[in-house]
């Protein structure tokens, strides 16, 4: 019994704690949902807290803070001693912290960036920093309390009671802290972090607050300890009820939690197997409808990380790129053609789903999006409509086991490897040998190459020129893998070619408009991307008609043989007569959409639509509006010189995002 006593306050504290932050991340997802959230988080924060709760108490109990107070305060209610130690605890605190921070940043750049380099030589400076701080430690503890017992007596000399009482210097102690550690994050941490998205912290906080405010008022409640202990256990289990009710009888409400609630989604994963979910649906859900005696050609997707459409032969630009040039010669186009977003997270995602970046339901995970399972991705569908898949992808951070994205559902045949060259090989050969099987079913196949997203490492740029250049070798070394997976074809007679596409997930900013990279604007250098499409039926022509990504697996389903959907599952629609000459398209037609979504390093707020010559910009707070024919570079904002044309595109981004409120779920 004494045992049960001393451990009730950790139980009831942890579910006061899980619960509190449960209902903090679920606060807008309604009374079922935020019962369940709460139930997810307790059912592996409770016994988390609890035993964290009993470490702290345990610790505590054998510093006997009551013990150490009588030796450290002074028969008149001074303590200078323990004004030393609370100030070598701070500045040993701040002083650890400063060497952790430049040892990290200095062995990051002496050792390129590795990992373990890193991870073995940060252990010695972080030793060497605890024991020169031992060392010092008494004596600057002396000395501290020496000068602060002078200045305190020169205060006390008018007859003033003393400074040194011990809760004056806790709250002085805490007080400083807090202080400093603002400084510090307003000045230097986060202009070199950027923007952060600090609502992931507020349910933890709330259950940290929780937590303590249950562990201070325990020796106070007296009597009222019995009922509240019970009505927070109570109130916790009818919570995992709920949580594990949704989970056999409201799936998809467990799902969407996983989806939007990011610190119950850790609780979720860790409990239950999404993927698994996702398996449970067979496969002819995914069926597409074929078209009446339509044939279904190899269709091979590659995408290339990070490609601005003006830097590609197709569009005018320099970098040496002779496969994209040559396919360019013989196949469609797109002179308009935008990425959804401007970073890989999101516009991957979107590419491959068909919807809009912020109907495409899922949670960040490292640098990726895993997307909600309930999503049906472009390999799913083929697959289900009797293609064989292969993914020859960059990186494991996208399309590997540890995050489970789901960007590679669908996808029968996975190879991952981070060297363009050695992945376009590798596909090349698992290529050549499939062409010697008999028999085989029509071929998806995707290859993701990422070269010019790292354009920039290991060089010193100095001026413009060197960016592009930079940038440019990057892109021809990417035309280079295009050649060798493209070669595996070149033996087919033209009617048994494959359906070649070439685009990119985002372009890259070399400095217009002040960003040097990507992830930062929706101007063009950041979303127009290249797009070109070449094989059987495709007429060599130039597109001028606009045309978004998001229209992409429509598209390819058209071209594949089968009826793309238009229900809330696709935002995109096929452009597949554009590129097969049906329709000749219009230079002042067209619309597409590109958003940056606010999540762990985006500010998002973001949005843009072009259509034909115009794009409007619009960040909530001001408008801009571009003529991209005359003002490629979108330098002249006419935002006040065309009423029509920006009421026009303001309609079309008040019913996009309408649209976005409207679950791609049925």
């Amino acid at each position: 019994m004494p045992a049960l006593r001393w451990f009730a306050p950790n139980a009831v504290a942890a579910c006061a704690g899980a619960l509190v932050a449960g209902l903090i991340d679920g606060r807008s997802a309604g009374a079922l949902g935020a019962l369940a959230t709460a139930g997810f988080l307790a059912l592996i924060a409770i016994p988390g807290i609890a035993v964290a709760s009993a470490i702290v108490r345990g610790v505590i109990a054998g510093w006997q803070p009551r013990v150490l107070a009588a030796q450290l305060v002074d028969a008149d209610g001074a303590a200078p001693r323990l004004a030393g130690w609370l100030a070598v605890v701070w500045l040993g605190a701040f002083a650890l912290g400063a060497v952790m921070f430049q040892s990290v940043w200095a062995l990051a750049l002496y050792t390129a960036f590795r990992p373990l380099a890193t991870s073995i030589l940060e252990p010695a400076f972080a030793v060497a920093a605890v024991l020169g701080i031992v060392a010092l430690s008494r004596p600057c503890a002396r000395l501290f309390a020496h000068l602060a017992a002078r200045l305190d007596a020169q205060w006390r000399r008018g007859g003033r009671r003393t400074l040194l009482r011990p809760r004056l210097l806790f709250a002085a102690a805490v007080l400083t802290a807090l202080a400093a550690l603002w400084a510090l994050w307003r000045f230097a941490f986060a202009p070199r972090l950027g923007p952060l998205d600090t609502d992931p912290l507020y349910a933890p906080a709330a259950g940290l607050a929780a937590t303590l405010a249950v562990h201070a008022a325990w020796p106070r409640l007296g009597r009222a300890r019995a009922p509240i202990g019970l009505g927070c256990a109570a109130a916790a289990a009818a919570a995992i009820a709920a949580a594990l009710i949704a989970v056999y009888t409201r799936p998809s409400l467990s799902l969407e939690i996983w989806g939007e609630r990011p610190l119950v989604g850790l609780a979720i994963d860790g409990l239950f197997d999404l993927d698994a979910i996702h398996a449970r649906i067979p496969l002819a859900a995914f069926r597409p409808v074929a078209q009446p005696a339509a044939a279904h050609p190899d269709i091979l997707l590659i995408t290339i990380d990070t490609v601005r459409a003006d830097h590609t032969p197709p569009y005018g630009g320099r970098a040496d790129m002779p496969a994209l040039a040559a396919l360019a010669a013989r196949g469609a186009v797109f002179d308009r053609a935008f990425s959804p977003s401007n970073v890989t997270r999101r516009s991957v995602p979107s590419i491959i789903v068909g919807l809009s970046p912020g109907r495409v339901r899922g949670r960040v995970v490292g640098w990726a999006l895993r997307i909600d399972p309930r999503h049906v991705v472009l390999a799913e569908r083929l697959r289900a409509g009797g293609y064989d898949t292969a993914g020859f992808m960059c990186c494991e951070g996208f399309w590997g086991k540890a995050f489970h994205t789901g960007l590679e559902r669908g996808l029968a045949h996975l190879e991952i490897e981070p060297r363009g060259a050695v992945l376009a090989r590798r596909a090349r050969d698992w290529l050549d040998e499939r062409e010697r099987r008999p028999g085989r079913a029509p071929l998806f196949l995707w290859m993701h190459i990422l070269e010019p997203h790292n354009w920039a490492v290991g060089g010193e740029l100095r001026s413009e020129d060197d960016r592009r250049v930079a940038y440019d070798r990057t892109l021809a070394a990417s035309d280079q893998m295009v050649a060798e997976v493209l070669a595996a074809f070149a033996q087919r007679p033209a009617d048994r070619a494959p359906i070649a596409i070439v685009t990119a997930d985002h372009g890259e900013s070399l400095g217009e408009h002040g960003h040097p990279y990507h992830s930062t604007d929706l101007y063009d250098a950041q979303i127009h991307v290249p797009l070109v499409i070449a094989g059987p039926a495709i007429q060599p022509r130039r597109v001028a008609e606009t045309v978004s990504l998001t229209d992409l697996v429509p598209t390819v389903l058209e071209l594949a043989g089968f009826v793309a959907p238009r229900d809330i599952s696709l935002d995109g629609r096929s452009f597949a007569d554009l590129a097969t000459g049906r329709r000749p398209g219009d230079p002042d037609a067209g619309v597409a959409f590109a958003q940056m979504i606010k999540d762990r390093s985006s500010p998002g707020g973001l949005t843009a639509v072009i259509k034909g010559r115009w794009k409007l910009l619009d960040d909530n707070d001001n408008l801009e509006l571009y003529d991209t024919r005359g003002d490629p570079g979108e330098h002249d904002n006419v935002i006040g010189q065309h009423a029509a044309t920006v009421g026009e595109l303001r309609r079309l981004l008040v019913a996009h995002s309408a649209r976005a409120e409207v679950s791609p779920f049925p």
